[in-house]
C-alpha cells in the first residue's frame, strides 16, 4: 500500500503587525478571513494560514522556504498587476519547461510563488517570451 498526503491543511506564520498582515492577505491576496477569534487567519488557495502575533520568544522567521499556489494562465497578468498596484515587488521566473512563476514576499518576508503549469512546451515558450521571462537555473525560487 502506498501512503500519500491529501492536501496541505494549514501553515502558520508569526507577524510583527497583525492588522497589516490581515490587510495584506485579505485585500491584496483576496484571501477569505477565518470566522474565529483566535488565532486570526485566512483561507487562501484552499489552505488555512494562521497568524500569530510576535512575542518575546516568537519572531517572524520566513527563512528560505516558500509556499507555492497554482493559478490559471489567464490570471497570471491580473495577479501581477494586483500585487504591483499594492506596492508588492514581483519577480518572474521559469522553473521547468512548462511552468511560469511569480515570486513575492508578504509584509513579514514570507516567500510566495504563484505558478502556472501550461499544457505544452510550445504554449510555455510563447507565454514566457510574451512576458520576457527567462529560464532560471537552480533548484528553487530563492
Amino acid at each position: 500500500m502506498t501512503l500519500s498526503a491529501q492536501r496541505l491543511d494549514h501553515w502558520t506564520l508569526v507577524t510583527s503587525d497583525l492588522a497589516r498582515t490581515r490587510q495584506f492577505y485579505t485585500d491584496v491576496l483576496d484571501a477569505e478571513p477565518l470566522k474565529r477569534a483566535f488565532p486570526a487567519g485566512v483561507t487562501f488557495g484552499g489552505t488555512t494560514i494562521d497568524f500569530f502575533l510576535e512575542s518575546d520568544s516568537d519572531h517572524p522567521s520566513p527563512g528560505s522556504d516558500h509556499h507555492a499556489y497554482t493559478i490559471a494562465l489567464q490570471d497570471f497578468d491580473p495577479w501581477a498587476e494586483r500585487l504591483r498596484t499594492n506596492g508588492v515587488e514581483v519577480e518572474f521566473a521559469n522553473f521547468g519547461r512548462t511552468r511560469m512563476s511569480m515570486l513575492f514576499d508578504d509584509p513579514d518576508g514570507y516567500h510566495f510563488e504563484l505558478v502556472v503549469s501550461m499544457e505544452s512546451e510550445e504554449v510555455a515558450k510563447r507565454e514566457l517570451e510574451k512576458r520576457g521571462i527567462q529560464p532560471r537555473r537552480g533548484q528553487g525560487p530563492r
